[in-house]
């Protein structure tokens, strides 16, 4: 076993119990996002909405440029907003 799959297996441990739920979806998704695949939930894990809708936004999710000017963005945005007034 790699040093990284015993410290994921020791951070799961230490998870409460009424979190496993969310561990094990979150995986899931992990696992269909990096393998392709698509199996369903276990039976015994159910999904509620919340996390069904939480699991649909997360799928959508785009990482952006680290190289964002945000005084820049936000300039813009204010502008764009409330007009330039000078």
């Amino acid at each position: 076993m790699t040093a990284l799959r015993y410290e994921a297996i020791k951070l799961v441990e230490q998870m409460p119990e009424e979190q496993m739920p969310y561990v094990i979806q979150y995986i899931h998704a992990l696992k269909e996002k990096v393998l392709g695949t698509e199996k369903p939930f276990d039976d015994e894990v159910k999904v509620t909405p919340k996390m069904r809708a939480f699991l649909e936004l997360e799928k959508m999710l785009i990482p952006i440029s680290q190289e964002i000017d945000y005084e820049k963005e936000l300039a813009e945005a204010r502008d764009e907003r409330y007009g330039y007034t000078d």
